[in-house]
């Protein structure tokens, strides 16, 4: 529990304030604690069905430790400080935590915002470079985006003072487009049974079986991802040949984000899904995809992309946006 965390000496001269950062999931709550907007620490793990609201839960984490403020990412939109859950009958009102915690400022955000803002504060050890060095423009604009249960994705750009602004909306809903005849064929498949078939709706956990489904022939039922993610582990053809459609739908939408911020700085792939793929993951069908964009060919494949592997990356966003404070000069 967060009381265990080892507290400054009481009389001194040093004043330490305390931020409750908090990464807001359908069935976990990942909860900790920033000093002074340093890195979080007391990491706890807490599971949502075990708490009538969020205020239940971020009391029992706390216990007896008192904090001046708290910022919290959920996934979904946010608005005025407040946002409702959509697998989940919770609504996360900024007003409402301040009042229950007695805290000075609370900052909601929805998730991809916050994996924006950490993306100044990884270092080497937290990515996986998809091709060769990870070597971007370091105050150039940046994305951050990934499949999990759907898609996230946001960009940072660089301020004139130093710091950064998160940009977020909800790129997972955009369409997804082919880039060849057999691609063109699966998304036709997919109109028939969903109408808009939307990037979260190929590049998502759902979207890998709604893959292998397709190329298996539609007279069998959907496996769950993780059966399709084992069979090509295992060297299964159809599910290997699966991920790298998958792959190439995820390098289709991650440079459309590319172009659209003129992202320099690099593309960094989050979600639960890539780090589970591992050596499965089609790196080269990645990459050759995502450069092949006509005229910009050349500016696409200057721009680098990794793998986040950082267990938590919404919470170190989440110190800077409890404390309000820019990145680290490059």
């Amino acid at each position: 529990m967060a009381r265990s965390l080892r507290r400054p000496a009481r009389g001194g001269a040093l004043r330490v304030t305390l931020a409750l950062l908090s990464d807001l999931g359908g069935t976990n709550i990942r909860f900790a604690l920033s000093r002074d907007g340093g890195p979080p620490e007391a990491l706890e793990v807490l599971a949502a069905d075990d708490h009538p609201s969020f205020e239940d839960a971020a009391r029992r984490y706390l216990g007896e430790t008192a904090v001046s403020l708290a910022a919290v990412a959920v996934a979904g939109p946010v608005a005025d400080g407040r946002a409702v859950m959509t697998n989940r009958e919770w609504i996360v009102d900024a007003a409402s935590i301040a009042e229950a915690l007695s805290v000075e400022r609370v900052r909601i955000c929805n998730d991809f915002e916050a994996q924006a803002l950490s993306l100044p504060f990884l270092e080497a050890g937290d990515l996986l470079p998809v091709g060769g060095a990870f070597a971007p423009d370091a105050r150039a604009p940046k994305v951050v985006l990934g499949p999990g249960t759907g898609f996230g994705a946001a960009a940072l750009l660089p301020e004139p003072g130093g710091g950064w602004r998160p940009v977020c909306g909800e790129g997972g809903h955009t369409t997804l487009a082919s880039a060849n005849e057999t691609e063109a064929m699966l998304l036709a498949e997919f109109r028939q049974d969903f109408g808009h078939v939307s990037v979260e709706r190929v590049v998502s956990g759902s979207g890998l079986a709604l893959l292998y489904r397709a190329l298996s022939g539609r007279g069998q039922p959907a496996p769950a991802p993780e059966e399709v993610t084992a069979r090509a582990i295992a060297g299964e053809p159809l599910a290997m040949a699966t991920v790298g459609h998958f792959s190439r739908f995820l390098a289709t939408a991650a440079s459309d984000l590319a172009l659209v911020f003129a992202a320099g700085g690099g593309v960094y792939l989050s979600g639960g899904i890539l780090p589970r793929l591992g050596a499965c993951f089609d790196r080269a069908a990645y990459l050759a995809r995502f450069a092949d964009k006509g005229r910009f060919r050349g500016f696409l494949s200057a721009v680098p992309s990794a793998i986040v592997t950082h267990p938590a990356p919404a919470l170190a966003g989440l110190a800077a946006a409890a404390f309000q404070r820019p990145g680290p000069a490059p």
